[in-house]
């Protein structure tokens, strides 16, 4: 259990940083994928066997998606309240 924890932790935080380097423009989005990267190197000498980096690369990207779906969705509804209202 405390194992799955770690995993999803570390997951969100790396799958966060990686949709910040998506969706913001300019030089930090780069301080966000070193981020990730450290996030994962940190990961990777915690936990040694093939099965879990395995699985925390698919559930990164799991998150990523997700939390980038989510996000910008909640930036179109904000730019556009019209579309919602159905005006």
């Amino acid at each position: 259990m405390k194992t799955t924890l770690w995993l999803l932790g570390y997951s969100f935080v790396t799958g966060g940083l990686l949709t910040a380097f998506s969706l913001i423009e300019g030089f930090y989005r780069y301080l966000f994928s070193l981020l990730a990267l450290y996030i994962g190197i940190r990961f990777f000498r915690r936990f040694e066997t093939l099965g879990m980096r395995i699985t925390f690369f698919v559930v990164s990207i799991v998150f990523y998606l997700l939390i980038a779906v989510i996000v910008s969705a909640v930036i179109y509804i904000r730019d556009n309240p019209d579309a919602i209202s159905g005006v």
